[in-house]
Formats: C-alpha cells, sequence, structure tokens
C-alpha cells in the first residue's frame, strides 16, 4: 500500500524536483568515500599524534613542531617522503628550528607499533593539511607497501633519521 503512495505523490511532483532531488542525492553518495577517508586519516593522526602535535596538526612553538601545511610540502620529493616515512617509523632525536623557532633537543617517539596502513593515513592526513589545519585531500600520497619497504629496510636510529632532515628539506624548513 506504501509503495502506490509514493508512486502517486512522485507522479504529482514537477519532474525537475524529482531529477534535482535524485541529482543531490546521487551527489552526496558519491562524497561518502572520501568523507569516511578523510575521518579515517585524522581518526590515526588525533589517536596517535596530537596529544604533541595538537589536532589539525598545529603544534606548540618551541616544543612540537607545527606540522599544517608543511609536511606538504616535504612530501612533495622523493627525499621528503623516505624521510616522513623514516620518522614515523624510527623517530627521531635533535634540535630543529620551524617557524623561525628552534626546538632543541626535540624527541619524536617511533610509532613502527602501528599497521603499515595507519601509519600511511597518518601521513597522508598530515600532508593534506594547509597551514590552518584543513584537510584538501588529493589522493594518497603514502601507500602502506611504501611503509613496509622503508620498514624492511635499513633499521636507522633517531639521530641518522635526524641527518635524513637536510637532504629532505634544505637548511631552510618549509
Amino acid at each position: 500500500m506504501s509503495s502506490i503512495r509514493i508512486h502517486i505523490a512522485c507522479r504529482r511532483l514537477p519532474r525537475s524536483l524529482l531529477l534535482m532531488s535524485l541529482a543531490l542525492l546521487c551527489g552526496s553518495i558519491l562524497c561518502v568515500p572520501a568523507i569516511a577517508r578523510a575521518a579515517d586519516q585524522s581518526a590515526g593522526f588525533d589517536t596517535n599524534c596530537a596529544m604533541c602535535h595538537q589536532l589539525n596538526a598545529a603544534g606548540v612553538p618551541g616544543q612540537f613542531p607545527r606540522l599544517a601545511g608543511r609536511m606538504g610540502k616535504i612530501a612533495s620529493t622523493a627525499a621528503g617522503r623516505n624521510y616522513l616515512e623514516r620518522v614515523v617509523l624510527f623517530g627521531m632525536i635533535g634540535g630543529i628550528t620551524v617557524d623561525d623557532t628552534p626546538i632543541v633537543g626535540g624527541v619524536m617517539p617511533s610509532f613502527a607499533s602501528l599497521s603499515d596502513q595507519d601509519l600511511a593515513d597518518a601521513l597522508d592526513y598530515i600532508v593534506s593539511l594547509d597551514d590552518a589545519g584543513k584537510s584538501h585531500w588529493q589522493g594518497a600520497v603514502f601507500k602502506p607497501a611504501d611503509i613496509a619497504g622503508a620498514r624492511a629496510g635499513k633499521q636507522l636510529s633517531p639521530a641518522e633519521v635526524h641527518g635524513l632532515r637536510a637532504a629532505a628539506i634544505g637548511s631552510k624548513s618549509p
């Protein structure tokens, strides 16, 4: 009985309204995977990284570096992606300068206990952030296979990872 009512109601609505409603519904369904993917990445970052780097990767000047708006620039080169993969896998120790503010004696722990997928998602999330911490998802930059390859390669000390930084970003921090 209810399907008859819906059919009758649909015949009464103007065709353009029905088409517009259908287009809106289909458009929103197409956006759901991208929104869900960004939420998955944010969840991994929020759970494992935000305690230090803060929500939206804003950082704490002089203590924990801002990641928002910087990591996408670093990840734009092979050396930068190599560096970022190893930072999350092996950690890093040593002073750095971010936004003209030195972070002396900085220590980032290893997150090698996380899965390759979790690390790739967290990295993809931070490289998608603009300076204000808003995500502009353009697709995966890091794949679980990339993390697995770095994990299977030479194990680095946190000080050795710090040494990769100069090759990845040069003398001026993005």
